[in-house]
């Protein structure tokens, strides 16, 4: 169930214009950022770290990170057998949220 939980993820992030998947799922993590607008590899790294931050004070879903060729990635790892199709599909709700209140702060 953890494999297709972040094969789902991986879909989901894939549909979502704003965010971009930063490596094949092989297993059951998957490493991505928020993307929207006119950033360098700079900003970007800055604000995934800040939605990382926010994401995990709100603590609705707990995400890690990975750096994958000098980028800050947001990571997610799918181990808790009791994960539902609804706690994946929050994932991305969530960072979407949390990047638009990084984007109002500004």
């Amino acid at each position: 169930n953890d494999l297709q939980h972040a094969q789902r993820l991986g879909s989901l992030i894939e549909e979502t214009p704003d965010l971009q998947l930063m490596a094949p799922i092989e297993l059951s993590a998957v490493c991505f950022r928020y993307v929207s607008g006119a950033h360098t590899e700079n900003d970007l790294n800055r604000l995934n770290s800040e939605i990382l931050r926010r994401i995990v004070e709100r603590g609705n879903v707990y995400l890690s990170n990975a750096t994958l060729q000098s980028r800050f990635c947001l990571r997610a790892c799918v181990v808790n057998h009791r994960t539902t199709n609804s706690d994946i599909d929050r994932v991305v709700a969530e960072v979407l949220a949390v990047a638009k209140e990084v984007d109002n702060a500004k």
